[in-house]
């Protein structure tokens, strides 16, 4: 059966074990040792073993995100998914031991562990994987299908799934024409359960899934724009050796950034207000950023217009590459690496395209997506994005349309418009994007690799002082059916300069402080009923 989509009564013993369990761990009692901890314990790593790893481990040149609660107490928390506890601690073995013999013990509350006269019944927690060390504490171990490393804090596919990876891709040569359509749909099911630890490949799908609708008698054609995607997805296999998944990289915390975009037929622009916490790259203040770039004529011909109907780009597709810009001017001029940045725009159409990461269109957004997903990829960024009214945008529309003022009297006019203390800080994207993403809108292949270019190392420039921290639940991100999410409406009067300032950026985003771990359990939603 499907566990996901199961009713939740499924899940109400499990869920009342991890919750005992962490009511007695935060009372700190200790727990009688249980008579299967002993199973697990054998294949408990060694403590030693664990110390040297951990010195033997590069320095990581990466500060933790200052939106986390700091100083951090030893955890001691379980979680379970379906029938999986999940267990995460810290502290002398003891401590660990403590933990393992209370969630052993509320388990046989629950459910009622075997006695003599039970010849038949199976033991509620399996002795089978015990004795495969489940339930041992380890540095690196296996999680719901994840290589977890605690010391280089990097989630990853185990190796049979990299195996799997490496079969999938050798299976469809760049000659193949065509595809079986219950073999594609497996195909893609599995890409998509792996691009969770991949940053950057889920910007590949939108070719893969736009395939399905030119299907012809059960079989899918392979066209160029197929096995460009699979071949990216080749490229990030090569690079997985070198190339770990931080876990920073994937949890959106508090914004260190925060960026309005928009584009024009003229061109596109925007600003940037950093967080006081980030260094920058290559200059020793921390300004506002302030960045334009004027399209070429390559693309103006082809913007479709009443004058032009029969053109191949539209605004949105305009749209979407300014974010692209947008995304790459914080990249070069900050430390943004595993820092959430937010981005909003006034265009539905694109802000939605940026949120998914894919789209169905066999036009000009994949291709764009395709490069938002690699430049991802290489710069290590958590971005997200959101809607901002058209009137409450002014900044990012006077970037993209003040094309007849030289960069000079643009900085003039909007120090004197929207002043900042330090000032604006005029910054232009790189060749190496501009060129990748004109490329893209004319949809014509580029190489992924022109992307590398080595931004400016960061310079810490003193104690940023203060931080907003964020304030995590007790429990996990669900998304059950009956969750209510809290309602927001933006208004074209919603600009305020005085949220635009470093220390007011975090703070200035309450509603945004729901990430992973604000919303309730399903219990409230159903217990009712079934008592009923």
């Amino acid at each position: 059966m499907g566990w996901k989509n199961s009713p939740p009564a499924f899940c109400t013993a499990t869920e009342t074990v991890a919750d005992l369990a962490n009511k007695a761990l935060q009372t700190d009692t200790v727990a009688k040792p249980h008579p299967l901890s002993q199973c697990a314990a054998q294949f408990d790593e060694d403590r030693c073993a664990s110390i040297a790893k951990m010195n033997h481990t590069s320095s990581d040149d990466i500060s933790p995100d200052p939106s986390l609660p700091r100083p951090a107490p030893p955890t001691a928390e379980i979680d379970v998914y379906v029938d999986d506890f999940i267990g995460i601690a810290q502290g002398a073995q003891e401590r660990l031991e403590n933990v393992r013999n209370h969630l052993l013990h509320h388990v046989d509350k629950v459910f009622r562990p075997n006695d003599g006269i039970d010849s038949i019944r199976a033991e509620p927690v399996s002795l089978k994987k015990l004795y495969k060390g489940d339930a041992s504490w380890k540095t690196k171990h296996t999680i719901l299908g994840w290589e977890v490393d605690t010391i280089a804090k990097t989630i990853a596919l185990p190796p049979h799934r990299v195996a799997r990876l490496r079969d999938i891709l050798h299976s469809i040569p760049q000659t193949q024409r065509r595809i079986g359509v219950t073999k594609w749909h497996k195909i893609l099911g599995e890409l998509r359960s792996m691009s969770i630890a991949l940053p950057g490949s889920r910007g590949l799908f939108s070719h893969l899934q736009a395939a399905l609708t030119l299907k012809k008698g059960g079989r899918v054609p392979l066209k160029k724009e197929v096995h460009q995607a699979l071949e990216d997805f080749r490229w990030i296999l090569a690079s997985i050796s070198e190339r770990p998944t931080r876990i920073a990289e994937l949890v959106p915390l508090l914004p260190s950034a925060l960026g309005y975009h928009d584009a024009s037929g003229s061109g596109a622009g925007g600003v940037w207000f950093p967080a006081a916490h980030l260094a920058p790259r290559g200059f020793h203040t921390r300004q506002p950023l302030l960045w334009r770039h004027q399209w070429p004529s390559e693309i103006t011909s082809k913007l479709i217009t009443d004058a032009n109907p029969h053109g191949t780009i539209s605004i949105s597709d305009l749209e979407l590459a300014g974010g692209i810009l947008h995304m790459d001017a914080i990249c070069q001029s900050y430390d943004v690496r595993e820092r959430t940045i937010l981005s909003k725009t006034d265009n539905l159409a694109a802000l939605f395209w940026q949120r998914k990461g894919s789209t169905t269109s066999a036009t000009v957004p994949p291709y764009l997506l395709r490069l938002l997903g690699m430049h991802q990829r290489l710069h290590h960024y958590v971005p997200r994005h959101d809607y901002v009214p058209g009137g409450s945008n002014p900044m990012a529309d006077d970037a993209s349309r003040l094309f007849h003022l030289s960069d000079h009297a643009l900085l003039s006019y909007f120090n004197s418009n929207y002043s900042q203390d330090n000032g604006f800080r005029l910054v232009t994207p790189t060749p190496s994007l501009i060129s990748a993403m004109t490329s893209a809108l004319l949809r014509t292949p580029y190489n992924v690799e022109s992307l590398r270019a080595e931004a400016p190392a960061p310079t810490p420039i003193g104690d940023p002082g203060a931080s907003t921290q964020l304030h995590w639940a007790s429990i996990p991100f669900s998304k059950p059916s009956m969750t209510k999410y809290q309602s927001y409406k933006s208004s074209c009067s919603e600009f305020d300069k005085a949220h635009l300032h470093a220390t007011a950026v975090p703070s200035s985003l309450e509603r945004l402080k729901i990430t992973y771990g604000a919303l309730a359990k399903r219990s409230p939603c159903w217990a009712t009923r079934i008592l009923a």
